[in-house]
């Protein structure tokens, strides 16, 4: 069997791709689109990374898998703890393909540490704390290192508009280590199924859209940045593309991302909305009414964050970890630790805007009596759908979502009661709380989001030429073991899209479509890698990378 070859994109873009591919600027990818099948590849909804890669490694929805956003709530608690690969309550990809005797590595994937054993060998995500050892088996972290140098298992925090050229060099010289660091284990140690990604082209793309569409954003803006930096970050993807396939001629190669990539002009305040509106009430303590008042006279976050950009202490925050200047945000300004929730019908937990209703008998203190949750969801749902930009009249949102509708599974309990869909340049916040007092406000952090769809690039003797229609990220899974003669577990989501392959490869396939077997998920102990500094440590990461 032909070995498959997975190289990721984080955040790719077909718009971005397509146009660049065919003015010869990216002459690797062009010349897989041209020889092989192509296309776009719908992501989760929300297209969330986290959510989307822990589909993509389990072949099911997030009802099921039970990752919903970079961030779940803890137990019994209105907190919010970072996830890890212990948060998938499903068996991987690479631990299927483990099972069946094929010899697998995995670079980098999202949401993969701590490492889940395989045959084989992984380097984790941008999840691993700074101390971790980020390899498996343990020992491969010091054969890299000798040999490569350390892997950078994330790219550099996002540092500011004043040391913006700094960080896209920081980007550059990240993606190289990482290309060399994949080679490296390519030529040395033995391998069935190898994934490689790349989390650069999605940095570049939140931070630098600006620069590729040439449109004026209101309050965000770099400094000593020229150019296109989105499209050198491409091309140096572009190369490590070709650098795979020529180290690997014989394999089939998956080009694929977990979203695709669009303009950002404006931000939605979803707590706000819902304080505005009375589903959300605060403390009337001393403190809190304070802060309230604050609140009320502009004193926000989001005002203030225009004077740590420019006295730079947002880039001395990055520099130590965003710990200084984010935990000072939260304590002189709204949080959730000043919210009511003896008197708070509903709240906003969530990378792109997720909506829980604070239901008794689920959350610590909920209020919502079961019986009435249908109709106070339907209440704040046709609320929003009616939300417009007060700048330009534009509605906000393109869709609000019932959790029944997007997801199916055992962990739909777990899911927030409204999902939202942003329109075009807006971007919902749940989780960074009362950033402001208005509920639509110009994006001050980044000029570029996520969209619904990724890529999907297919090169090989078994797949057919052409465009194909738009595959779904949960058909990664059954796709890849189908492309290496495995027999696909009966429960999956996602499902093989047949007309990519040649009719010679399909000829006496279709007994793999639905024979096999579920895989038993074997749970790992829990090592004393996720400590109480875990929590604190993942969170400013995230943050600082734009993700919450």
């Amino acid at each position: 069997m032909k070995k498959i070859l997975v190289i990721a994109l984080d955040g790719a873009t077909m718009d971005l791709i397509g146009p660049w591919a065919q003015e010869g600027k990216l002459p690797n990818l062009a010349r897989l689109m041209t020889e092989g099948a192509y296309g776009r590849m719908k992501s989760t909804i929300p297209p969330i990374t986290g959510a989307a890669w822990s589909t993509f490694q389990t072949g099911v929805n997030p009802g099921k898998h039970g990752v919903f956003d970079w961030l779940a709530r803890k137990r019994d608690s209105y907190q919010l703890a970072p996830i890890s690969s212990r948060s998938i309550d499903r068996p991987l990809l690479w631990e299927y393909l483990s099972a069946h005797g094929k010899r697998v590595g995995v670079i980098g994937v999202p949401v993969s540490y701590p490492a889940r054993p395989v045959n084989g060998f992984m380097l984790t995500d941008l999840l691993t704390p700074a101390e971790e050892n980020y390899a498996y088996p343990p020992t491969l972290k010091a054969e890299i290192e000798a040999n490569v140098g350390r892997y950078p298992v994330m790219p550099d925090h996002w540092r500011g508009r004043h040391a913006a050229e700094r960080w896209v060099a920081g980007l550059k010289e990240s993606l190289a280590q990482r290309v060399k660091t994949a080679l490296y284990l390519m030529e040395h140690q033995p391998w069935d199924f190898l994934m490689v990604h790349f989390m650069e082209t999605d940095s570049v793309q939140h931070q630098m859209w600006h620069l590729l569409d040439g449109e004026k954003r209101e309050v965000y803006r770099t400094y000593g940045v020229t150019g296109n930096p989105i499209l050198a970050i491409y091309q140096q993807a572009d190369q490590a593309v070709g650098q795979f396939i020529a180290n690997s001629p014989d394999a089939t190669v998956f080009v694929i991302s977990d979203h695709g990539f669009g303009p950002l002009r404006y931000n939605i305040h979803l707590n706000c909305w819902l304080l505005h509106h009375g589903y959300l009430r605060l403390k009337k303590n001393p403190a809190t009414l304070l802060k309230r008042l604050s609140y009320t006279l502009g004193l926000t976050a989001y005002n203030i964050s225009y004077i740590a950009e420019e006295s730079r202490l947002l880039e001395r925050g990055a520099q130590l970890k965003h710990i200084e200047v984010h935990e000072l945000f939260g304590r002189y300004f709204l949080s959730m630790q000043n919210i009511d929730w003896s008197q708070t019908r509903a709240y906003s937990h969530g990378n792109v805007g997720q909506v829980f209703l604070n239901l008794k008998g689920r959350e610590p203190e909920g209020v919502v009596e079961p019986s009435e949750a249908a109709r106070l969801t339907q209440e704040i749902a046709e609320g929003l759908r009616s939300l417009s930009n007060p700048m330009n009249g534009e509605k906000v949102l393109s869709n609000v979502y019932h959790r029944e509708t997007v997801y199916k599974g055992s962990k739909i309990d777990q899911a927030a009661e409204l999902i939202l869909a942003s329109a075009e340049k807006y971007m919902a916040i749940g989780t960074s709380e009362f950033l402001a007092n208005r509920e639509v406000t110009p994006a001050y952090a980044g000029s570029g989001w996520h969209r619904p769809e990724g890529i999907f690039i297919a090169s090989g003797e078994s797949i057919r030429p052409g465009t194909i229609p738009t595959l779904h990220i949960v058909d990664m899974f059954p796709t890849i073991l189908f492309s290496m003669g495995i027999s696909l577990p009966p429960d999956l989501d996602g499902q093989v899209p047949t007309p990519i392959f040649t009719e010679e490869f399909l000829d006496g396939q279709s007994e793999l479509l639905s024979s096999g077997e579920n895989l038993r998920l074997q749970k790992t102990a829990h090592s004393k890698s996720e400590s109480k500094n875990y929590d604190k440590e993942i969170r400013n990461r995230l943050r600082g990378m734009g993700y919450i």
